[in-house]
């Protein structure tokens, strides 16, 4: 199994009673903007999970988010993870009854606000992992509504 990850795009993050969370507004793919650009939006957030086999602890990871256009971020988040051998410790000690492999997951909320849109195209996210990997966790076309 490789490492993989995704994004969820959305108007608000909430943090609900017992941990829970509720993306408000959530984005299929593309929004649609009825403004002329450049534009400002009041926020937009970004929920965002990566996945890597328990036998891959992860050393570091620097999420990274670009505008349409850009080919410098806009914004550069480290998400902070345990020790490597906190990681490999805490697997070891788990108790399981299925030959499901096991997953180590981070996860974190970007919150945009005001997000500042210079034009229509791809808003990317990407996640650099140990320094060497790069993973694509999605993007959001931004497009003129006609």
């Amino acid at each position: 199994m490789d490492r993989y990850g995704y994004s969820i795009f959305c108007d608000d993050i909430r943090n609900e009673a017992g941990g829970k969370l509720s993306f408000v507004g959530c984005y299929n793919g593309v929004i649609f903007i009825s403004e002329t650009f450049p534009l400002v939006l009041p926020k937009l957030c970004v929920h965002i999970h990566i996945l890597s086999p328990a036998s891959r602890p992860f050393s570091s990871i620097d999420v990274r988010c670009y505008l349409p256009g850009d080919d410098k971020p806009f914004s550069e988040e480290p998400v902070e993870t345990p020790e490597r051998h906190d990681q490999t410790e805490l697997v070891a000690n788990l108790k399981t009854d299925t030959d499901a492999p096991l997953i180590i997951v981070a996860a974190t909320s970007l919150i945009f606000a005001p997000l500042k849109l210079r034009s229509p195209g791809l808003m990317r996210v990407r996640a650099l992992i140990d320094a060497d990997q790069e993973l694509r966790l999605g993007s959001l076309r931004i497009e003129q509504a006609s």
